[in-house]
C-alpha cells in the first residue's frame, strides 16, 4: 500500500492546523483593533437653571414672577445611547448619539390674606398657576476615550467628550386675584374678580457645543464583545440666562468587528 495519500493527508491536516493556530493568535494579539458599535442603556439626571427677572415696584402688576420651582429644575429620565467608534489598542474614538424625552411640568398655589379696613372684612385670594416644559432635542458626541490594561479582561477607562447639543426650555406664569369685602354691619359680602394680571412667558432654545468627562470600565465577554458600565458628565452650555446640565449612568454592550 502507497502510505503518499496517507502522508498528504496528514500533512495537509497539520498545515490547517497551525495556520488556524496562527490566525487565532493573531486575533488574539491585536489588542482589541478595529471598529466598533455599541450600545447603552442611560440613566440621565438633568438639571437645568433659569435666571428669571423678578418683579420690582411697578412691575408687579405686569409681571407674574416664576417660583423657584422652574428655575432649578432636577428631573430624570431613560433612554438608549448608540455609539460607533475605531479601537486603536488602548486608544478608542467614538461618536454617540442621544435622544432624550420632554419634561412637562405643572404647579399651582393659593394664597389667602384676611385683613380689616375701617367697618369692612377684605379677603384676597390669590391664585398662581406655572406651566414649564424642556427637552433636550439631542446630543451629538465625539469622545476620546483611554483603556487602562489592568487585566485580559478587566479595563477600567477616562475620557473627554465635546458635543453639539439642542435644549428647548420654556415656562407660563398666570396670576389670578379675587378680592372679597365683607362690611361688618350688613354681613354681606361684596366679590370682586377673579382678576386675571397678565400672563408672563418665556422661551429659550440652546444650540451650542459643550463639554463632559467619561469613566468606566469595560469587561471583555469574547474577544470581540464587551459589557460596558460607564458614567458621563456634560455640562450643555449656556445661552443668555440658562444653563443645562447632565449626570449620566449607562449600562451596554460593545462589538468590536
Amino acid at each position: 500500500m502507497n502510505p503518499a495519500p496517507k502522508n498528504l493527508l496528514f500533512s495537509s491536516l497539520l498545515f490547517s492546523s497551525l495556520l488556524f493556530s496562527s490566525a487565532a493568535q493573531a486575533a488574539s494579539e491585536d489588542n482589541g483593533r478595529g471598529p466598533y458599535v455599541q450600545a447603552d442603556l442611560t440613566y440621565a439626571a438633568e438639571r437645568i437653571t433659569h435666571n428669571y427677572p423678578e418683579a420690582t415696584g411697578a412691575d408687579k402688576g405686569k409681571i407674574s414672577t416664576v417660583s423657584d420651582y422652574f428655575k432649578n429644575i432636577r428631573t430624570h429620565s431613560v433612554q438608549p445611547r448608540l455609539s460607533l467608534g475605531y479601537d486603536f489598542g488602548n486608544w478608542r474614538i467614538a461618536a454617540d448619539y442621544t435622544r432624550y424625552r420632554k419634561w412637562n411640568e405643572s404647579n399651582s398655589s393659593t394664597k389667602k390674606v384676611t385683613e380689616r379696613i375701617n367697618d369692612n372684612n377684605k379677603e384676597t385670594k390669590t391664585e398662581h398657576q406655572e406651566n414649564g416644559s424642556f427637552h433636550a432635542a439631542s446630543s451629538l458626541g465625539l469622545s476620546a476615550i483611554y483603556d487602562f490594561q489592568i487585566s485580559d479582561k478587566f479595563k477600567p477607562y477616562i475620557g473627554a467628550r465635546v458635543a453639539y447639543g439642542h435644549v428647548r426650555h420654556q415656562v407660563n406664569s398666570v396670576n389670578k386675584e379675587t378680592i372679597t369685602v365683607t362690611p361688618v354691619a350688613s354681613g354681606g359680602p361684596v366679590i370682586t374678580g377673579p382678576t386675571s394680571k397678565p400672563a408672563y412667558h418665556e422661551s429659550h432654545s440652546i444650540r451650542r457645543l459643550g463639554l463632559g468627562v467619561i469613566a468606566g470600565v469595560g469587561f471583555d465577554i469574547t474577544s470581540n464583545l464587551t459589557l460596558d458600565a460607564g458614567y458621563r458628565y456634560h455640562n450643555w452650555g449656556r445661552l443668555e440666562n440658562t444653563r443645562f446640565k447632565t449626570h449620566e449612568a449607562s449600562l451596554g454592550v460593545r462589538y468590536r468587528f
